[in-house]
């Protein structure tokens, strides 16, 4: 089991490490490197690092609980196919179906307060760059496993081929937390964009509660919640509270950070 946590903590954290490479060349193309950004990118690393670990055990340990749960309740009731021209539009219903799901989860994140004094430590990104797609609390996959992606497993039954498409496709949150000016203008509703999303981690309380999708913006229309940036609309990013973890440990410890400083945890500030 050691070993298995070992590898996968390994092989995720240097995917995760390349591509945050391959995205701060092109971003650095388009801005100019500053102290903040640097600070950013360093904590971001050393959560992202801390995250692969967590996931790792988590993926270890947990599927023995979802396997025995989704079996229980007679799992995979819509068996998708894994070959052929069928193959295509079961993706697409999958990936659609749990990105309703993503949706759903991340509303939640902004509403229970509990799930905010962790989700707030991804919006505490003042300089909001690729890096900052991994800057989440270490416990937000582990609920989620026993929370959306339980649900998902009990309504399909997957192939390797639908599961390894779907993996793909989340890459793209990547391109969509870049420090990039791009938008795609009459086609925003097809698919998020960075400044779609920047919109969502905006510090500006007009761009609260607003632009929840992860991949398809169709379900910001469909509850309302959406915001079309306009043509050269860029807002600063990070908590309107200023609030800032100052290194791994607090990020790690960030959701009872309300109560080492006595504050109160507001639900659903300005929001991922």
């Amino acid at each position: 089991m050691i070993h298995d946590v070992i590898t996968l903590t390994i092989n995720s954290y240097v995917a995760y490490l390349f591509i945050v490479l391959i995205g701060r060349l092109i971003e650095g193309w388009a801005n100019k490197v500053n102290i903040n950004l640097l600070n950013s990118i360093g904590l971001n690393l050393r959560c992202a690092l801390l995250n692969a670990l967590t996931q790792a055990i988590t993926l270890t340990v947990v599927p023995v609980v979802t396997v025995v749960t989704v079996n229980a309740a007679g799992g995979g009731w819509l068996v998708l196919p894994s070959s052929g021209w069928m193959l295509f539009p079961a993706f697409l219903l999958y990936a659609f179906t749990m990105d309703f799901f993503e949706y759903l989860f991340h509303r939640a994140q902004h509403r229970i307060p509990i799930m905010w004094a962790m989700h707030s430590l991804h919006h505490s990104d003042s300089a909001m760059n690729v890096s900052t797609t991994h800057r989440h609390h270490c416990a937000e996959f582990a609920i989620k496993s026993i929370t959306i992606y339980m649900v998902g497993g009990i309504i399909f039954k997957a192939n390797s081929s639908i599961m390894g498409l779907y993996v793909l496709i989340n890459f793209f949150n990547f391109f969509a937390h870049m420090n990039l000016r791009v938008g795609f203008g009459r086609w925003w509703m097809v698919i998020n964009s960075p400044q779609y999303h920047r919109i969502h981690h905006s510090s500006l309380r007009e761009h609260w509660d607003c632009n929840f999708c992860g991949l398809f913006p169709i379900f910001d229309v469909i509850f309302h919640t959406f915001y079309i940036p306009k043509k050269d609309e860029y807002p600063p990013t990070g908590l309107d509270t200023g609030e800032y973890p100052s290194g791994l440990i607090e990020a790690a410890f960030w959701p009872l950070r309300s109560l080492w400083r006595g504050a109160k945890i507001i639900d659903g500030a300005n929001v991922e």
